[in-house]
This record gives structure tokens, sequence and C-alpha cells, in this order.
């Protein structure tokens, strides 16, 4: 049974970024889990948003692979309000990790997040939610970690039950 998986993940820049999100699509495919990225894996001529809902809709769970996309020497969060705080040496991934694990809770997806260490802990990618979060190095060696291979199979086993259950429901209509 090979099941479809929505994967988040931004446009690599480095080649550590590459090797780990090839690394995970890699794990994805050895459990019989196809990932569908767009842009890297699927693409269409459709704004971004409805490519976005149409993919997910035929997946069965979703990755979210959150690695810095963008890099805050010096900054001020809340500029000109009491609370205003200074930022220094924040990592921030793309925003689409944010928009697309918003989608797939909305799915009712089974989410698996995967965020580098040193991220800024913020929105869907912070603790505390209905979903685990793991924070790792982008290094091949954290596939092989205890903490991850057990959220994964956890993680799977969601995945192939939401499956089943949106098989049912077709045979039904």
């Amino acid at each position: 049974m090979s099941i479809d998986v929505f994967l988040s993940v931004g446009r690599t820049s480095t080649p550590q970024q590459e090797e780990f999100v090839a690394a995970i699509e890699q794990y994805l495919r050895i459990n019989d889990l196809f990932p569908k990225t767009v842009g890297r894996s699927a693409f269409s001529s459709q704004q971004p948003l409805k490519f976005i809902k149409k993919l997910m809709k035929k997946c069965a769970g979703t990755v979210i692979i959150a690695f810095e996309r963008i890099q805050i020497e010096h900054g001020i969060e809340l500029r000109g309000s009491p609370q205003k705080k200074e930022i220094t040496n924040a990592a921030i991934p793309t925003v689409w990790n944010q928009i697309e694990a918003a989608m797939a809770y909305v799915h009712k997806h089974p989410l698996l997040v995967i965020v580098q260490e040193g991220l800024r802990s913020e929105g869907l990618l912070e603790t505390g939610y209905d979903w685990y979060v793991q924070w790792v190095t982008l290094e091949l060696d954290a596939l092989n970690r205890p903490e991850f291979i057990g959220v994964f199979a956890d993680w799977k086993k969601r995945v192939e039950k939401f499956y089943q259950k949106k098989l049912k429901g077709h045979k039904r209509k």
C-alpha cells in the first residue's frame, strides 16, 4: 500500500539542507509513503494556495521540515510598543511552513513536525499543540536516533489509519 503525504519544505539553499530533505524523502519512500511537495515533486499553473489545498486533499498526512530561511542579526519586535523586544541572531523558516501546517491541521492530517535546532520557536512550529515537534540538527544521523524512529513510527500508524478511514468514506459515496 503506497500512501501520498504532503511535504512542506522551503527551497533549499545549502548542500546540508538539500541532503537532509532528500534523506527525509527517501525515508518516506522506504516506508511506502510518497512525498508530494509544491515546486519539488508536484507542479501546477494554479495559484499556490488552491494547488496546496487540492494536493493536500489527496494526501493522508503532512510532514513539515522547517529550516533556516532568514537570519536576523539585529532587529526589533513590536517596535514602538511598551513590549518592544530586541532580536539578535534569530533564524526563521519560510512562512509557507506555517501556512501549510495550518492547512494540514484543518484537513485533520496527522502532522510530523521536524524543526532545525536554533530556529525561532513560534506559531505552529512550537511545542504545545496537537502534535510533537522534533528539534533536530540537519544531519543524516538524526534519522537514526531512537526519538526520530519512534515518533515517525507513531505518525505513520496515524497516517495509515487516516488513509483507511478516507478509503472507507469514498466507498460509501
